[in-house]
């Protein structure tokens, strides 16, 4: 058996109006009123679509075993299968984000995927506590008055109004019981492979005139630059590293993210970070895939802590010309590959990442780590905060696009840095995506933009929740390693941050 599998191996989305006009005067007059009523009237805009973050179904039946990592919910009535103690509640737990605080007529829908129809009552409910866990009946969360009930379950998606349960941003929990129809219902659940048919909260708003709101941010502000993190470690990671320093503001170290350098951004409120600074990968942020290989580049995803590793503050992502089993292929190299699928994800925003890339001129052909976005859905739409390939007629220079589909429809451009390179320190690459713009800074300078005027398919392709995606591929189309390309090779990250409006 391979190092990687004996790794494995281990326990492991008016009408019309009619004025009669009198006269001249009477024109005037409602124009002035109108002109001076439009900054009352609110302003609609587009909805968040979230994915559920947690989901399990809380059954009275021991046998049902582990629900929280099953593909499927279910819920049944008290008597449900001949069982008269064999009631099930299908549980759902998000978090919403970006309400703004001028956010008004908030209404929410829960959606949920159902693969047969049944004449069922079914009832949602908003529910104290949380999704997450086995399913256990004493795990069960305390279930408030019923938001809204299904009098018959459609074959496709089920959608219920449960406004009442969003309060703002936040934990939001609720639960389907089930009245009738004496046998189970299975509902699709968060860990379902078809992503189109996972359970959503489709929460919309209309954003209120009379608010004070922030101006836009038309170039990001200066950041403090974090020294240089310690040079390349061929050596195993230290489990554990000294707390960072505290912000000057603050009288002792805190571990939350708004007391660190260059996260406080006028006009933007940081949502979600990692700085590293723990032991091991998180793996309440990130999901790292293993025993993965896509015909797109030359090698193995791996979850190998040879191959993805913390230490110092510091997230590398190595690339190793080694052999390893994968996808039922044999590779030559292996690599890493983190995203936020199930875990994160977000409708606009400010994203950003510290980041040293690998390649020099001479030693990094068919290297290419990158930072990027992909929507919920597995549906249309790209962003790449930053491509980075390697080798000699590319290392200088970092890599911006949007991609509507893989055909390939998709816009880019490379921006060749002014002194130095990619490779020679780290570097900041950041990304402001808000409804009809995207913009790309490097190091604090804008170098990018696109919007509704330069791409006819903006609205169309981001509108919707996408979650990050960091990984250090080896090969592709700009090109394979050859014999001169170094390895092992690092991809090293001080941190990915996140904000929003």
């Amino acid at each position: 058996m391979s190092r990687h599998g004996i790794h494995r191996a281990l326990p492991a989305i008016s009408g019309r109006r009619r004025a009669a006009v009198l006269s001249v005067l009477s024109v005037t007059a409602i124009g002035g009123i109108v002109a001076t009523m439009m900054p009352l009237i609110a302003a609609e805009v587009p909805p968040i679509v979230l994915s559920a973050v947690a989901d399990t179904t809380v059954t009275q039946v021991p046998q049902d075993g582990d629900n929280g990592i099953k593909t499927t919910l279910a819920s049944c009535p008290q008597l449900c299968d001949g069982n008269r103690v064999g009631q099930r509640d299908a549980v759902l737990e998000f978090q919403v984000r970006g309400l703004p605080a001028d956010a008004v007529a908030v209404k929410a829908s829960l959606r949920v995927y159902a693969w047969q129809q049944f004449t069922s009552r079914v009832r949602a409910h908003a529910a104290q506590g949380t999704a997450a866990g086995t399913g256990a009946w004493h795990q069960r969360p305390v279930l408030g008055p019923a938001l809204a009930t299904v009098d018959r379950v459609s074959q496709g998606y089920n959608e219920w109004d449960v406004s009442a349960a969003v309060k703002g941003n936040g934990q939001v929990t609720l639960a389907l019981t089930q009245e009738n129809w004496n046998t189970r219902i299975y509902w699709a659940s968060r860990e379902n492979a078809k992503t189109t048919i996972r359970p959503s909260l489709v929460v919309t708003y209309q954003r209120d005139g009379r608010l004070p709101t922030r101006p836009p941010v038309t170039t990001p502000p200066p950041t403090t630059v974090a020294p240089t993190p310690a040079p390349t470690r061929t050596v195993s990671p230290t489990p554990t590293r000294t707390a960072s320093p505290p912000a000057p503001t603050t009288v002792a170290p805190r571990p939350t993210p708004t007391v660190r350098p260059g996260t406080d951004v006028p006009g933007w409120r940081l949502v979600w970070s990692d700085e590293f600074t723990g032991p091991t990968v998180d793996l309440k942020r990130w999901n790292l895939r293993d025993n993965e290989g896509r015909d797109i580049d030359k090698g193995c995803n791996v979850d190998d802590p040879d191959n993805t590793f913390v230490a110092d503050g510091v997230l590398t992502l190595r690339a190793q010309r080694e052999t390893a089993v994968c996808s039922s292929q044999t590779r030559q190299y292996t690599q890493s590959y983190l995203d936020t699928i199930g875990k994160a994800s977000f409708t606009y925003g400010r994203f950003e990442m510290r980041a040293k890339s690998p390649n020099g001129p001479a030693d990094s052909k068919g290297l290419w780590p990158a930072f990027w976005l992909r929507p919920d859905d597995g549906g249309k739409g790209e962003i790449d905060v930053v491509e980075l390939p390697g080798g000699a007629s590319l290392h200088g220079a970092a890599t911006q696009a949007i991609f509507y589909d893989y055909t390939p429809v998709k816009q880019d451009q490379r921006w060749d840095f002014p002194t130095g390179y990619p490779g020679d320190g780290f570097h900041t690459y950041t990304t402001e995506w808000e409804p009809g713009v995207i913009r790309w800074y490097i190091d604090g300078r804008q170098v990018w933009q696109r919007d509704r005027s330069t791409t006819p398919w903006f609205d169309e392709a981001f509108n919707k929740p996408f979650n990050l995606r960091l990984n250090f591929q080896v090969g592709g189309w700009l090109g394979d390693p050859d014999a001169a390309t170094r390895f092992p090779a690092d991809f090293r990250v001080d941190y990915v941050r996140v904000w929003q409006r």
